[in-house]
């Protein structure tokens, strides 16, 4: 019996779904397919509810996935639930579902550092010397030590809202052709400004496996410029499911 099989692309917080049985894929070429972006809460969330269903997968992995932020909550240790009726202008913070400890048995959520949850976006520690390891917040360009990385066009200092974060949108072409030319473009909108991205597909089949990997190869990562688009671009050596 032929495997079905699937890819999921993540954008960061975009979420574009494809799905086709491969045998039916070998037929059809010459191919270009439009995927408009959604914007989500998480990897297969949105508002803290799966937004795919897969059901050909067993569970718990037929509602893989993990909400990746909360509400900035000033009056306690943890974030408060981001969900539909939330106020727009509520402020974004850091969480830790732990749905993750349930699909990845290694995670394990007693090792979580409690100061890294409950943290603004805009606040949450950033890498900034791979030498040293240490993990800082960025300052702005005129307060930064000398030794230290800075960004060459620093943020506002704005914490990142609902309202913010639905702003963005995205769409993502296929083009793939009888001759083995494979090509994906992304063109993103009203993302942060100035700030860095990955690109990654979950791959999932009927024998119950999931696993992620960087879309087209690494890097797999973009920058936004100071309105917050990016173009993102791959030429593959194999053609989505969606568009072959």
């Amino acid at each position: 019996m032929m495997k079905k099989f699937g890819i999921l692309f993540f954008l960061s917080l975009f979420a574009f779904l494809s799905q086709v049985n491969p045998a039916e894929a070998q037929r059809r070429r010459n191919t270009n397919v439009t995927i408009e972006a959604e914007v989500v809460t998480g990897w297969n969330r949105l508002f803290g509810k799966p937004r795919y269903r897969w059901d050909f997968l067993s569970a718990p992995l037929n509602l893989a996935g993990a909400t990746t932020m909360g509400i900035y909550n000033p009056n306690g240790k943890e974030p408060l639930p981001l969900t539909a009726s939330t106020r727009k202008d509520a402020v974004l913070a850091s969480i830790v579902d732990p749905f993750l400890e349930t699909i990845f048995p290694v995670f394990d959520l007693e090792t979580t550092d409690p100061g890294a949850v409950n943290v603004p976006l805009r606040q949450i520690d950033t890498w900034v010397s791979g030498d040293l390891s240490v993990r800082t917040p960025l300052p702005f360009q005129l307060d930064a030590p000398v030794v230290s990385r800075s960004q060459s066009n620093p943020e506002s200092p704005n914490p990142i809202t609902v309202a913010d974060w639905f702003k963005a949108s995205g769409q993502m072409q296929i083009n793939c052709d009888s001759r083995g030319n494979n090509r994906v473009r992304v063109r993103l909108n009203n993302l942060i400004p100035n700030r860095v991205y990955t690109v990654w597909a979950m791959w999932y089949t009927a024998d119950g496996n999931i696993f992620p990997q960087p879309f087209g190869g690494v890097p797999n990562a973009y920058v936004t410029n100071s309105r917050g688009n990016a173009v993102f671009s791959r030429q593959l050596n194999f053609c989505p499911p969606e568009a072959a």
